[in-house]
């Protein structure tokens, strides 16, 4: 979680607003884009269409990107990868990023994602909220707590 902290500018400390600001605006939404793009061998993330390691090429794509940078993008970018849509699937009608949704929305108390208006946990609210089932909401709070972790670097 050091990475978080050494990425340097005060963007870069918001993984995912370092990848909308970056990273977005080619390649839509990281989730999208790391299921549609990369794979994963061996715990190294590879695009797809090149076969080079994500590592090498973000050293010199986009005018190029720290090691600190590099390390936290690929190691989000795999944790994409090992989800499904559930997200985009459930929400995305409504919420378009999730990214922003627990920006506005979510808080971390006691080590669990609260709404911020109504104080209630997320796994509760969800059982009311979004039609997705049990396996889904799940992933979908493992997404969510993820996320937060990027978002806030933890």
């Amino acid at each position: 979680m050091a990475l978080y902290i050494a990425v340097g500018s005060a963007q870069a400390s918001d993984l995912h607003a370092l990848w909308d600001g970056q990273c977005g605006g080619c390649h839509g939404h990281a989730g999208d884009f790391a299921r549609q793009a990369l794979d994963l061998r061996d715990g190294v993330v590879f695009g797809r269409a090149s076969g080079q390691k994500l590592d090498d090429f973000l050293v010199r794509h986009n005018g190029g990107y720290s090691p600190a940078q590099i390390a936290a993008l690929a190691d989000m970018l795999a944790g994409q990868m090992g989800r499904g849509p559930e997200f985009r699937t459930h929400c995305g009608g409504c919420h378009d990023n999730a990214a922003q949704l627990v920006r506005d929305w979510v808080v971390r108390r006691d080590g669990v994602l609260v709404g911020l208006a109504s104080g209630q946990p997320l796994a509760d609210f969800l059982h009311r909220h979004g039609g997705a089932d049990e396996v889904s909401r799940t992933q979908i709070i493992e997404s969510l707590n993820q996320i937060e972790t990027e978002i806030n670097h933890r």
